[in-house]
């Protein structure tokens, strides 16, 4: 194989099970969500997944991301999540969408947009059109959630598939980490550290950094990553008739990608 299969089915359902832990963390909250991260049960199961994984750093963060739980509400941890990322309007100083982290140029987002698009349709994934949830592909949670898919996948296909749809995983989750979320993560991270009043958010957005380096770093996969964000508006909300330079997240629906 060009990819060699290095890690146990243990191990890769463990990583899988942190990235939807992530993956839930930085979505905007609901109660389900909350009584999900409320759960002892759960949360004791993420804990033992992240012990798997990584060094004392991942657990320290994780004790810290549970500080901030305690005491908070659906409304609390709302309210933080629109302070730090915005609401009806996305927060300039801290967007959670990939597009604002890539280049400034159109024809560099498009080619962005259509790459992530063609990711998830690729491996059987179609993202609902719904324009008032914030779930847009290139969303933080939406990627962590795919790389979520994709390494319980790999897991499958070793216990159930042969070698082929194995590297087929494999290459898919690397080829990703490369070309998307393992080059803005950092920038990501860091605009929530500065940004963000909720303690939760910050914790979490370190943790989901931390966590994929780590697998960057297992994996060899060496991307090509931003530092820090510049606060660069997308081209293709400025040339949008009408709009402000503040435009709604949802407007991008208004333009067609080929």
């Amino acid at each position: 194989m060009e990819n060699k299969i290095s890690e146990n089915v243990e191990d890769l359902l463990a990583a899988s099970q942190i990235y939807k832990f992530l993956s839930t963390c930085l979505l905007e909250p609901n109660k389900e969500a909350l009584d999900l991260l409320n759960n002892k049960e759960y949360i004791e199961e993420v804990k033992s997944c992240l012990g798997q994984h990584g060094n004392g750093e991942l657990s320290e963060t994780f004790n810290e991301l549970q500080e901030g739980l305690k005491n908070a509400d659906v409304e609390t941890l709302t309210q933080g999540y629109r302070d730090t990322f915005g609401g009806a309007t996305v927060a300039m100083d801290c967007p959670p969408y990939e597009m604002y982290f890539s280049g400034s140029h159109i024809w560099q987002q498009t080619q962005d947009l259509s790459d992530i698009s063609g990711f998830y349709k690729a491996y059987g994934l179609e993202m609902e059109d719904d324009q008032t949830s914030g779930r847009r592909w290139d969303h933080i949670a939406i990627e962590l959630e795919f790389l979520h898919f994709m390494t319980y996948k790999l897991a499958y296909a070793i216990e159930n598939h042969g070698e082929e749809e194995q590297e087929s995983c494999l290459s898919g989750k690397k080829k990703f980490l490369t070309a998307h979320i393992g080059r803005w993560i950092h920038a990501f991270a860091t605009s929530v550290s500065k940004k963000s009043p909720e303690a939760f958010y910050r914790h979490a957005a370190k943790l989901a950094n931390s966590f994929v380096h780590i697998e960057m770093k297992k994996l060899n996969v060496d991307a090509e990553e931003i530092d820090e964000y510049q606060g660069n508006e997308p081209d293709y909300l400025q040339r949008l008739e009408g709009k402000s330079a503040s435009a709604c997240d949802s407007c991008m629906d208004e333009e067609e990608y080929a």
